[in-house]
């Protein structure tokens, strides 16, 4: 009998919903009539492969809101089919598998890259690279789900509050979660959408998390209107106003920094080979042309080369480049590079960044990759990736606390590679820089959107920051970016060469930089309590 019960429950879902559900569900049993209804109806009748399949494809849809594509209402439809999938799930079981959908779709084809860089360098197989990006998927597949979950359960029981407003809580707390746990992986965050719109003005109030809660509270908004959800009214004041706000800067910008001075600067881009450029061989020769092409461009005040473009260990090459670093100071140029250091222990090595010549400073990543610099869990996960060949790093991560470097009378706050993506960390190295800098190698992801990706979420620290940003990389994306968040000078890839620039120096600190989280916080905290106020008043009307 217990066997025909889940039969009958699985093939009679409407029914069944209706006659179990409780009022306060996301799909009220309320009567109601036109397209809301038959949406809600559609959505309970669909086979459940055909709700995934919708998911996964609306998932992927969201991808080409990002660089390199730029389509920026992909995410938002991509959100709209996350809220109206949740909202219409009969359990919230339910809800936490279609969320998976979603999110196996948008992140499926948004860090496909990751493929790129096990299949070609990581030593495996085809097959087994697949399966370790599919796992590496799935695992922030777990944050949508819970999101998804969290979003059903506060919908079924605070029914007070609007609907796009749990779900925009729910889901930015399962990407703070994507962002913070083993270091994070706070890559394709929701504001990362709003380039080619007014919300990215947003920027320097809130930053990338501000702009985060706006495209979801939008999107879920959109959503909730769908399916004639009640109290939706404060949420489509402040969804108005945030857009009309957003518009009116676009156009009648604020300056919030202002310029001091200018930085003649060059970026090198060696374009080594990755399986080439640890070998012994070519040590040497790619030394030799970063410091050839230095001599050239000694009327720069920086040089700066990429993310290890020194193979030696910093103790071993630095003696060799004494009379290079006098040359370079006598010529008022400083150079910038990274390099890889050991510690006085010869045991830990670190992910660094040199200053020499007219400037000096020393910076140790702080933020490393998970499973490409550090291994989370080594003693149980080692052993796995042993078995499958794959060669394990074993960086140690930087202070938190560490001085920005010096570039003659210059301050600049630098970043290895993966850290431009922790805009807390950028926010809080702001105050003491006139500039930023991130160098990086993404020749780890090959000719895939990656590295395009990657560029643009430096577009976003630059716009939050108020502050330019030197980027350069060994294979590209090369790039000089202004601190309105728009390259201005943009190298090939792939391709070995220069790019010069006149780079500007800024003062000042945005919005952002001093408050942090706490615009967003505000937005959500008044939309939550004003829209607790509203329906409580029209409960009292409605029993007048």
């Amino acid at each position: 009998m217990a066997d025909e019960s889940k039969r009958f429950k699985y093939q009679n879902p409407l029914k069944i919903h209706l006659i179990n559900m409780p009022s306060s569900h996301p799909i009220s049993t309320n009567q109601k009539t036109g397209w809301e209804s038959r949406i809600s109806t559609l959505l309970l009748k669909l086979p459940t492969k055909i709700i995934y399949l919708l998911g996964v494809s609306a998932g992927a849809l969201g991808v080409t809101s990002f660089a390199p594509f730029h389509f920026w209402p992909g995410y938002f439809i991509s959100l709209i089919v996350f809220s109206l999938l949740v909202i219409s799930s009969p359990t919230a079981k339910e809800a936490s598998w279609r969320g998976s959908s979603i999110a196996l779709g948008f992140f499926g084809a948004g860090v496909s890259w990751v493929y790129v860089s096990i299949a070609e360098y990581g030593q495996v197989g085809g097959i087994i690279a697949a399966t370790i990006t599919f796992a590496f998927v799935v695992v922030l597949c777990v944050f949508w789900a819970f999101s998804a979950w969290l979003s059903w359960r506060l919908i079924d029981r605070f029914s007070q509050i609007p609907t796009s407003l749990w779900i925009t809580l729910s889901l930015l707390l399962g990407e703070f979660f994507r962002g913070t746990f083993f270091t994070g992986f706070p890559w394709l965050l929701p504001g990362y959408a709003v380039e080619n719109t007014w919300l990215f003005e947003l920027l320097p109030l809130g930053g990338i998390w501000l702009t985060s809660a706006c495209v979801i509270l939008t999107s879920s908004l959109i959503a909730s209107i769908l399916l004639k959800k009640t109290n939706q009214l404060v949420i489509l004041l402040a969804v108005l106003i945030i857009w009309l706000g957003s518009a009116f800067l676009t156009y009648s910008p604020i300056t919030w920094v202002q310029q001091t001075g200018t930085l003649k600067t060059t970026l090198v881009q060696g374009n080594i080979k990755q399986d080439e450029k640890w070998l012994a061989r070519m040590a040497s020769q790619s030394l030799a042309y970063y410091q050839q092409t230095t001599i050239e461009h000694l009327d720069s005040e920086l040089i700066v080369w990429p993310e290890t473009a020194i193979t030696y260990s910093l103790p071993q090459i630095r003696p060799h480049l004494k009379s290079f670093s006098e040359e370079l100071a006598k010529s008022n140029t400083t150079l910038i590079t990274g390099v890889p250091d050991l510690s006085p222990n010869q045991q830990d090595y670190y992910n660094a960044i040199w200053a020499t010549g007219d400037g000096f400073g020393l910076y140790y990543k702080r933020r490393l990759v998970p499973f490409g610099e550090y291994i989370p869990l080594a003693s149980y996960v080692g052993p796995i990736l042993d078995v499958f060949g794959m060669p394990m790093s074993a960086f140690k991560s930087g202070d938190s606390n560490q001085p920005v470097l010096q570039v003659g009378e210059w301050g600049i706050a630098p970043f290895i590679c993966y850290e431009i993506v922790y805009a807390e960390q950028v926010r809080k190295m702001v105050r003491d820089s006139d500039f930023l800098i991130t160098i990086s190698n993404d020749a780890w992801f090959g000719s895939s959107i990656g590295p395009w990706q990657h560029l643009q979420i430096a577009q976003f620290r630059a716009k939050e920051s108020g502050r330019y940003v030197i980027r350069a990389t060994n294979t590209g994306i090369t790039a000089f970016i202004d601190e309105q968040g728009q390259i201005v000078a943009q190298a090939p890839q792939f391709k070995q060469t220069t790019l010069t620039a006149e780079a500007k120096a800024f003062t000042g600190i945005t919005p952002y930089v001093n408050w942090g989280y706490w615009p967003t916080l505000l937005l959500l905290i008044s939309c939550m309590v004003f829209s607790f106020l509203s329906g409580l008043l029209v409960r009292r009307k409605s029993k007048q």
